[in-house]
């Protein structure tokens, strides 16, 4: 396999499966994923962060080595996303007199420096997203400031912060596969760039980043981030409720969720929306009763139907409205002119778009991934959303390197960061 210039290798580290995409941009500005692979996390992932180096090691490998040999292209590095409740978020602004009266490279970087240093912390790591920062100069919203000629710059970006030691067990996690890290996302982020529209980012929308531990939250408006956040609660959730009241194992509760989704008859109950809709999932009244697989010695292998939906109501219920609390206390919910966007695997509970609907009483559709020129099909699925964003956000990131609005990627000289860390780690 050869090595190309030209694509990015990403990775999304999921608590239910890690994903890899290789994808190429063409001259013209589409972007085609060539390769993809994925593989069983298994518990060694986590809200984020790694809790089994070995484990997450060889998922990685398994995943990547799908990728490239699908996309018969090897790759030198990797983007991932970053998420989960160790990761604060927050929105900064910087502001520089420019010299010369002529924006240069070194005002960019430097106000990018300005705009975060209220926020740094020992034992933290920052980063940040090209996608999600806006150019101003004298209080005129540029799209590139490089060049135009003014008095003032300024920089409205999005951070993320979180604990070193989970950025350096990923670094780890990379280099352990022979790769670098070349730059991290806040995957809420990454899921908006996966699936919105440029008419989405103007208006107003909320992207729900369901995953199975987490959930991740943005909001934009007028094509800035106006808020992000991170839940500790995701499709797990209601998977290990409905394991635990129907005496199953979770697989099977996985099976179920799927199967049967959130009960509409109880949405229209709880809400008083009987409009006529048709979810995806049957109601109660259709399956009365559920045959189960795996159900502990001694317990019902039948049980009704009315109480699986229960459990997985109330629980969706509650995690819907904790989101609904944190956006309604910050004042985001009147920005949702385009209504709420859910992305990533819980993203496919059927009903759930209904439940979130009437929770939020605003519209609400699950996501695809429509970021990217050229999709294999079976990769158009919400849970490939944040992947698909990150992709776009590699892009980017290498374009505004190479016209030096972030510092570019030292490429080979991870090898010596490495080498580094091993002479401190034995010798020091």
């Amino acid at each position: 396999m050869g090595y190309r210039n030209d694509t990015v290798g990403v990775v999304d580290f999921g608590s239910r499966e890690i994903r890899v995409l290789i994808a190429r941009q063409s001259h013209d500005g589409s972007i085609e994923v060539l390769g993809h692979g994925t593989a069983p996390s298994h518990g060694c992932i986590s809200q984020g962060v790694i809790q089994d180096r070995n484990a997450a090691q060889i998922a990685l490998k398994n995943a990547l080595t799908a990728a490239e040999k699908e996309a018969r292209i090897a790759v030198h590095s990797l983007f991932c996303g970053i998420n989960g409740r160790n990761v604060e978020t927050f929105v900064r602004e910087g502001v520089v007199e420019i010299t010369h009266d002529v924006v240069e490279e070194d005002h960019m970087l430097e106000v990018r420096d300005l705009a975060s240093r209220d926020i740094l912390a020992a034992g933290r790591h920052i980063t940040s997203s090209i996608t999600a920062q806006e150019w101003y100069v004298d209080d005129l919203r540029v799209l590139n400031p490089l060049g135009i000629r003014g008095q003032v710059l300024k920089t409205r970006m999005h951070l993320a912060r979180l604990p070193r030691v989970i950025e350096e067990n990923i670094t780890q996690c990379i280099e352990s596969v022979g790769r670098d890290l070349e730059d991290m996302i806040f995957l809420p982020i990454a899921a908006s760039l996966g699936c919105l529209t440029p008419e989405d980012m103007e208006l107003g929308v909320a992207v729900f980043d369901l995953g199975r531990s987490t959930t991740g939250l943005a909001v934009y408006r007028e094509m800035r981030i106006l808020g992000s956040h991170s839940f500790e609660m995701g499709g797990y959730h209601i998977t290990r409720d409905v394991a635990a009241g129907l005496q199953i194992s979770f697989e099977e509760a996985d099976e179920l969720i799927l199967e049967y989704g959130i009960a509409e008859s109880l949405i229209d109950a709880e809400y008083d929306e009987d409009d006529g809709r048709s979810g995806n999932a049957s109601n109660a009244d259709d399956v009365p009763h559920i045959k189960l697989k795996t159900a502990v010695p001694g317990a019902p292998t039948v049980v009704d139907r009315a109480h699986y939906d229960a459990i997985v109501f109330e629980r969706a219920k509650e995690l819907m409205s904790r989101v609904r609390q944190y956006v309604n206390s910050r004042g985001l919910s009147k920005n949702l002119v385009r209504g709420i966007v859910l992305t990533g695997g819980a993203a496919r509970i059927g009903n759930v778009d209904l439940l979130v609907e009437a929770i939020f009483q605003t519209p609400c559709r699950v996501g695809t991934p429509t970021a990217l020129s050229v999709l294999p099909h079976s990769i158009t699925s919400p849970e490939y959303i944040g992947a698909v964003g990150i992709v776009r956000h590699a892009f980017q990131h290498r374009m505004a390197a190479r016209n030096g609005h972030v510092r570019a990627f030292a490429g080979p000289a991870g090898t010596f960061r490495r080498v580094g860390r091993l002479i401190k780690r034995y010798f020091l």
